[in-house]
């Protein structure tokens, strides 16, 4: 019975001392800003200034089993806790080197601490901490200009930003521009009023400079029909009409009211932009004696939209066909 316990005990060391042997280790964690075409770190750094535009980690997987999933978290310490900026993947099987890489920010780096959190099959097994800092012995670079001409546009019109930069290692201009040279301009189409800013880098840190553009809402050409004058000759009642609008009017129809009653109806055709038309009620023939009230609508099926409704209805007082 003894021997066989102490059998079972050696075997389970065995296995446990086996499992140890083959448990993977990462090797060669290095942070850096080059590698090789294979991978491998040309330089190793802690500490990197706000104007690298990329941090890299080199990792050698040599020795990790084919199927093990090697993971990267690169995070930010904000002075409350960590804050996760990318995350990243990749199978060990196949390469002597996994190269991982988070690029900075158009406005740069915020200075403060960051970590490389590496995991294995979801399994964190080391982290690397690094700064990333401003050079106070560099100056910040100068902004000389930064326009944008005209700074009023209509929706879909385009307009035009200009910039000149001195001192600057990276310019980048926000939003949805990003890297730009020292100096230049950039075509834009904004669709709603829009701040832009320009930000330059420097070892020293950053300079940036914004400036705003106002979008107006298209203009859209519609008709304006309106109703000018109400007149009679003899027994028939005329009217005019005028398209105050930006487009060519469309076909409507008009009817004569004396007091709530429908007397006559009519036709206007199409009209121009700025055209006047002098138009007859000819099926109606005037008869009151007295001086009556007349009034004419037009566009009584709403052919042409409502934004001309004040415009709608006009009411004059015509004489009565004999006086007294």
């Amino acid at each position: 019975m003894l021997s066989l316990m102490l059998r079972s005990g050696l075997a389970t060391l065995c296995l446990l001392m086996a499992s140890v042997a083959c448990a993977p280790a990462i090797q060669n964690i290095v942070l850096t800003t080059q590698v090789d075409s294979a991978g491998s770190p040309l330089n190793a750094a802690t500490d990197f200034s706000v104007d690298t535009p990329r941090i890299l980690c080199s990792v050698n997987t040599a020795g990790l089993p084919g199927p093990a999933t090697v993971q990267a978290k690169w995070l930010f310490n904000d002075g409350i806790s960590w804050k996760t900026l990318k995350e990243e993947s990749f199978p060990a099987a196949g390469a002597s080197y996994i190269v991982f890489a988070v690029n900075a920010p158009d406005s740069g780096w915020q200075q403060g601490n960051y970590a490389f959190r590496l995991l294995l099959d979801g399994k964190q097994v080391t982290e690397k901490q690094f700064s990333i800092r401003a050079d106070e012995n560099v100056s910040l670079p100068v902004i000389n200009t930064f326009s944008a001409t005209p700074g009023t546009v209509t929706a879909g019109q385009p307009l035009t930003l200009s910039w000149n930069v001195g001192g600057a290692t990276r310019v980048a201009i926000s939003p949805d521009i990003g890297s730009v040279d020292a100096g230049g301009s950039r075509t834009v189409t904004p669709q709603a009023d829009t701040t832009y800013t320009i930000t330059a880098l420097s070892s020293g840190g950053p300079s940036s400079k914004s400036v705003s553009v106002q979008v107006l809402p298209p203009v859209t050409e519609t008709a304006d029909l309106e109703v000018i004058d109400i007149f009679r000759e003899a027994s028939m009642v005329y009217y005019r009409v005028r398209n105050n609008g930006t487009a060519i009017s469309k076909p409507s129809s008009t009817n004569l009211y004396v007091g709530m009653n429908v007397m006559g109806s009519g036709y206007i055709p199409p009209m121009a932009p700025g055209e006047q038309k002098t138009l007859v009620f000819g099926t109606f023939s005037w008869s009151y004696a007295y001086t009556t009230p007349a009034t004419v609508c037009i566009d009584t099926q709403n052919e042409n939209g409502p934004s001309n409704g004040q415009y709608k209805c006009l009411t004059r007082a015509l004489a009565g066909v004999r006086l007294m």
